[in-house]
Parts: C-alpha cells; structure tokens; sequence
C-alpha cells in the first residue's frame, strides 16, 4: 500500500525515460526487487531475488536466466561475458549461487564487492546508444550490522560508514560526505559534516 503513495517522476536523458529499480533487503535475509513499470510499482518478493541489473524487466530477466544451465559449474562453464545489463545479470546470479558461507563478516563483504566488480561496466566500454556508460560506483550494505560500504570507481579505496553511529532521529541535522577524495580509505563514519538542505 505504501508504494502506490510513491509518485514516480521519470526522468529523460537520450531520448530515454529513467527506470526505477531498488533492492531492499532485512536483517533477517528477506529481501524483494521493486521495479516500476508504466509508472506502477512490480515487486519480486522472497530470498530467491538478489540480483538486479537495469533492463530488461525483472520478469524477463528471470526467463533469460532460465536459459542457462548452471547445473554443472566448474572454470570451463561458459558464462555470458559482455557489459550489457542482462549478461551482467546472469553472471551475478551464477558467482552468487557460487559463494561459500561467509566464516565473517569480512569474507561476506569480500565476496559480494567480488561479484560486483566482476559485473561492473570498465572504463571505455561501448554501452548501446550511450555511446560510453562505464560503472561510477558499488555499494555493499550490511543490514546485521548496519554497515554501508562504498567504492567509487575513480578511486582504488574501499569505504564504508557505521549506520549505527549516525544520528537518524527526527530534526537531527542533515550530514553528507563527498567520498570523491583519494585520503578517504576504511571507516569514514567521523567525517561527515552538517549541511544544510538541499543538500
């Protein structure tokens, strides 16, 4: 019921309207894709949805992903290997299913920054009619231990910030981090500076 209040407002750049995709996941391993589709919300709800890419619908990637005979893997299983959203898609979804059980936190982190580097668009790869459209930044989050990590693209350090340790109550004042700076590595969580809105 919440989601039908969300008024989309799709933005247009290169002739295309932007979608809207977002993965919400609980502590508890609950997790669900929220896709919006013709300006309505589609919602994947269940542990099985945990890979998302930008297009085709999730409903077809699904399809697409069936095609695929995962069944057998081993270093000589063919893996669909261009930077497209739905051979990035397929490969997330095979080294997903592929990760041990993390033994920490440390290793489970890894593992998904792994996955997301390996299905990330490089530098100068050609992408459909935008011409160049190469992966700014990966995200990791942590909802056991509230933990948000960050990797942008253009810089070879990994941050993150403790949730925990940020003041999310009503009225608190409005904190942001520029994380486009080479001297930001590990735990940033004390540099966030009050800023007024918009921020």
């Amino acid at each position: 019921d919440v989601l039908l209040k969300i008024q989309l407002v799709a933005i247009e750049a290169h002739g295309h309207k932007a979608n809207v995709h977002l993965a919400l996941e609980d502590a508890g391993g609950d997790s669900a894709i929220i896709e919006y589709i013709d300006g309505k919300p589609v919602v994947h709800h269940g542990r099985e949805f945990r890979v998302m890419t930008n297009d085709p619908s999730y409903d077809q990637q699904l399809v697409l992903l069936k095609g695929q005979d995962f069944s057998n893997p081993s270093s000589d299983t063919p893996l669909p290997g261009n930077v497209n959203p739905r051979d990035r898609f397929q490969r997330a979804s095979y080294y997903l299913s592929m990760v041990p059980t993390p033994r920490s936190e440390r290793e489970g982190v890894a593992s998904m920054i792994a996955i997301a580097r390996n299905v990330s668009v490089p530098f100068g790869a050609p992408y459909k009619s935008f011409g160049i459209y190469n992966t700014e930044y990966r995200t990791v989050s942590d909802p056991t231990s509230q933990l948000y990590f960050f990797e942008l693209t253009t810089s070879p350090n990994l941050i993150w910030t403790d949730l925990k340790k940020l003041n999310f109550e009503a009225g608190a004042p409005v904190q942001t981090l520029n994380p486009d700076s080479i001297d930001l590595v590990g735990n940033v969580t004390a540099d966030y500076r009050p800023a007024p809105a918009p921020y």
